[in-house]
């Protein structure tokens, strides 16, 4: 069937519900970017208790821009050479991408380039977990870097690959270390079991289950539950993930990004249950 679009000029809110939009239009820029899609949100809202879900996980969200990518950045070179003491004589920097699938693990390779110490050089960076892998030699520091880690299982997969490629390559004496923007705080337990030195900018709570007192948190699952039932369970052969990717329940968006998949879906997610297009606050392809 043809795909519609949602007729707005139907959807009506009272001057609460308008009220409420307009401080959190002015409170977040970043819902500017897509005016119609906050609106498109809480008209999936069917009473007090959803509307006040959605506006709860709106202010939790942590949404990087420019200036606050800058800043995480700067942490992280911090952290690789204040308190890991790396340095350029042996260590090399990666991106987690693998060669086939840019992601925003490359952008911030780019973005930590000119916050290094004058040591560095470009030939230390890659843009590539699979091309450090064939590249890397006895006796160095490889720095594993990421956007966002959510359930942690890529990390620690993309860990494993290149502890599987040293050993093919007998290459020895190598130090991993993982760096990422924002990570979930549940990743960690995947990632101990690493046994490898990790740093996050930033670590997030689950949105509804770690953030939202018990005394609340039943009925805020249920809303977001009914919330979730309006939206298509398949589009495209992508499955909808309920809470997020392995119910992550995760508030994280950076600039221009793709989303990830680990966020409530209700923010990105394009296609009502009857098959209509939404208008969407995030995006993802």
């Amino acid at each position: 069937m043809d795909n519609t679009v949602i007729n707005r000029a139907t959807q009506k809110i009272d001057v609460n519900d308008y009220v409420s939009l307009t401080k959190l239009n002015i409170e977040y820029e970043w819902l500017q970017y897509e005016p119609e899609a906050l609106f498109e949100l809480w008209c999936l809202a069917e009473n007090e208790e959803q509307k006040r879900l959605i506006e709860f996980l709106i202010r939790n969200f942590l949404y990087i821009n420019g200036k606050e990518l800058d800043l995480g950045c700067r942490a992280i070179v911090n952290h690789i050479e204040s308190n890991w003491g790396l340095t350029a004589t042996n260590t090399l920097i990666s991106a987690t991408c693998d060669n086939s699938k840019p992601d925003g693990s490359q952008m911030i390779i780019q973005k930590i380039k000119n916050k290094l110490s004058e040591n560095w050089r470009e030939c230390m960076l890659y843009n590539s977990l699979p091309t450090v892998a064939y590249n890397i030699q006895d006796n160095y520091n490889i720095v594993l870097i990421d956007d966002f880690i959510g359930t942690g299982d890529t990390i620690c997969r993309k860990v494993n690959f290149l502890l599987k490629k040293l050993t093919d390559r007998k290459v020895n004496n190598v130090s991993i270390y993982i760096v990422s923007l924002a990570a979930m705080n549940f990743a960690k337990e995947p990632m101990d079991k690493l046994n490898i030195p990790y740093y996050s900018v930033h670590w997030l709570s689950k949105g509804i289950s770690e953030k939202i007192d018990l005394t609340q948190r039943a009925n805020a699952i249920k809303a977001m539950e009914d919330l979730e039932a309006k939206l298509k369970e398949n589009v495209s052969g992508r499955k909808l993930q309920k809470f997020g990717y392995k119910k992550s329940e995760s508030l994280f968006a950076l600039e221009s990004n793709n989303i990830p998949n680990n966020v409530f879906p209700i923010f990105w997610w394009t296609h009502l249950k009857d098959d209509t297009l939404r208008k969407t606050i995030f995006h993802r392809i």
